[in-house]
């Protein structure tokens, strides 16, 4: 990302996928991740999902945009939505990497490990992408 148009890069993507599997994939491999997933209301996971894009939508805020959006909101809201779902493609991966993203036999649960998993992966795959700025 250039600080001038703060657009996103194939280096920013490379980032965030680096950051996302860094944290995800030890999250992702826990029997307790797996458990929650089952046992944890899908309401509280979209909970936690839009909690996670807050948070991650208070740093790129600060961290990129300065405090600031000066005719950058769509640039902003694209940034944090991508961020988000690469994250959710990189947890995703490794989730189905080690079995354990039942898609077409448990599909609520594939999702809501997806998005637990995301908590934290969301987030360092943002910091690591931010870096070198």
């Amino acid at each position: 990302m250039t600080n001038s148009n703060q657009k996103i890069r194939l280096n920013d993507v490379a980032e965030i996928i680096l950051g996302a599997v860094l944290i995800g994939f030890p999250v992702a491999v826990t029997e307790e991740v797996w458990n929650i997933s089952e046992e944890l209301a899908l309401g509280r996971v979209l909970y936690i999902c839009l909690g996670s894009i807050a948070i991650l939508a208070w740093f790129v805020f600060y961290i990129f945009y300065h405090g600031t959006l000066k005719g950058t909101v769509g640039q902003f809201i694209f940034r944090v939505l991508i961020a988000y779902g690469i994250t959710l493609f990189a947890v995703g991966s490794i989730l189905f990497a080690i079995d354990q993203l039942p898609l077409l036999t448990d599909p609520t649960v594939a999702i809501k490990r997806m998005i637990i998993v995301a908590l934290p992966a969301s987030f360092a795959a943002t910091v690591i992408d931010s870096i070198h700025k």
